[in-house]
């Protein structure tokens, strides 16, 4: 039979409660009688001070004490009600073994010392001094472990403590269920609608979301099921969203040349070198398509190999940037280095960090009109950082967060250029994560230009450049 979390949670509650009641039970039972016993000693050792005392007081020695105390006690005794125990009337030193005076002489009987005879100093250890007007007159020697029988009232003391004890534990045992219940109860109810989420998750229902009702560990847990829920359901969407792509994107080529083929074969028309070209050209971007995705996939899990090695800031991006001066200059676009990087050397991959660099100017090229300016630079904050930035169309704020998206083709998201795939920020976003770089974008909108920020791993000064 399966136990529901409730009621073990129920069960813990109330065998935590047995566990306490039963420790105090044994400690109370263990020391009850002793914490009696010493109670009635104490209050014998104050009624016989009291006696002493007053003895005292009227004769201003302690002689013949002994024969005043026994009649005080045959008075006392006759006084008491009948129904009590013979042993009850001789109660009066129990847990006491004497009592001496300031001279250590018995005047009391003391353990193998009679009346008169001086009792030895070891026996005076655990002696409770009697004084008159600031003098010790007397001292009452007290058994160290007293293990004397209760009398009758005593007894039912006793009895009636631990039948309050008993009560107590019952309704302590009684509050634990009920409390268990309710603290259980309590619990359980964000857990079941984690549970019913997550079934609902796991027949397809994606983006379930449950209200967080605590800062605690289920609140936690929760808000990590929330985000995981939303997280998949991006996912999916962004998985159905690639497919289409990616099928939309491989139909075209495919078509236009089965279509060619098909007419070559029907002989609509002839394989010149015109129809050859246009072929070759869809295949080409068959190929590029197939090769971007084989570079994300790699790049995103972690299977791209990286030669890293030292690399001079300065000498990449004057490299790169000569290559770009012609193309710049045949479209009307200013194409500055500006560096402040002189002798900074990083890690890279500088085969790869090359390629993320000219992807961006592309991409700043096709974005950016006659006139305009892209500039390729570094410079040193917290970090260093590289930048590409233009004077180019911009980017709106609702398309910032996605342009690194697979695919993601916003109106003005530059995701790799107008009515191609949007693998080229994607790409550049892998390779530059792969080398423990990161990638940014920033625009202040449309017609605003861009800035493609990529913030490096920290500098090694003292290494050679590669």
């Amino acid at each position: 039979m399966r136990t529901s979390l409730k009621s073990k949670m129920i069960l813990t509650y109330l065998a935590v409660a047995l566990v306490t009641l039963s420790v105090v039970a044994v400690v109370i039972a263990v020391t009850s009688d002793q914490s009696l016993r010493n109670m009635v000693v104490d209050q014998q050792v104050s009624k016989l001070t009291s006696e002493v005392q007053d003895y005292y007081a009227a004769n201003g020695n302690l002689n013949n004490f002994f024969f005043y105390y026994m009649n005080y006690s045959l008075i006392e005794s006759l006084q008491r009600p009948q129904d009590q125990s013979p042993s009850a009337r001789q109660s009066d030193l129990r847990g006491l073994t004497g009592l001496v005076d300031a001279e250590f002489i018995a005047i009391l009987p003391v353990r193998d010392y009679p009346i008169g005879q001086k009792v030895a100093g070891t026996l005076l250890q655990d002696a409770q001094p009697v004084q008159y007007e600031g003098k010790t007159i007397a001292y009452i020697l007290v058994d160290p472990s007293p293990a004397f029988s209760f009398n009758p009232a005593e007894q039912r003391f006793a009895a009636r403590t631990r039948l309050a004890i008993g009560l107590a534990g019952a309704a302590g045992l009684v509050s634990a269920v009920v409390i268990g219940i309710l603290l259980a109860g309590n619990i359980l109810k964000p857990i079941r609608k984690l549970t019913a989420a997550s079934a609902e998750l796991a027949a397809g229902a994606l983006g379930q979301q449950v209200t967080v009702t605590s800062r605690d560990e289920l609140g936690q847990l929760t808000t990590t099921f929330n985000k995981m829920s939303a997280d998949l359901a991006h996912s999916d969407q962004e998985r159905r969203r690639l497919t289409a792509d990616i099928t939309h994107d491989l139909s075209t080529p495919l078509q236009i040349i089965s279509g060619y083929i098909e007419m070559i074969e029907e002989g609509d028309i002839q394989l010149s070198a015109e129809n050859l070209a246009i072929i070759k050209t869809e295949m080409e971007h068959l190929r590029r398509l197939v090769g971007d995705l084989t570079t994300l996939s790699q790049a995103e899990g972690g299977g791209l190999e990286m030669q890293m090695a030292p690399t001079d800031v300065n000498q990449l991006l004057e490299t790169v940037i000569h290559a770009y001066e012609s193309i710049a200059a045949k479209q009307g676009i200013n194409l500055i280095l500006d560096t402040q990087t002189e002798g900074v050397v990083v890690r890279l991959d500088e085969g790869r960090m090359s390629q993320v660099l000219k992807n961006l100017l592309d991409n700043a090229l096709r974005y950016t009109p006659e006139g305009g300016r892209i500039t390729l630079g570094s410079r040193v904050a917290d970090k260093v950082e590289i930048f590409v930035s233009d004077t180019g169309s911009g980017i709106e704020a609702e398309d910032l967060p996605y342009i690194f998206d697979r695919f993601y083709q916003g109106d003005k998201a530059r995701t790799g250029g107008k009515g191609k795939m949007g693998l080229g920020l994607s790409i550049c976003k892998a390779l530059t994560a792969a080398q423990g770089c990161e990638l940014r974008a920033e625009s202040a909108g449309q017609n605003q230009g861009t800035r493609m920020v990529i913030t490096l791993p920290d500098s090694t000064d003292s290494a050679e450049p590669a």
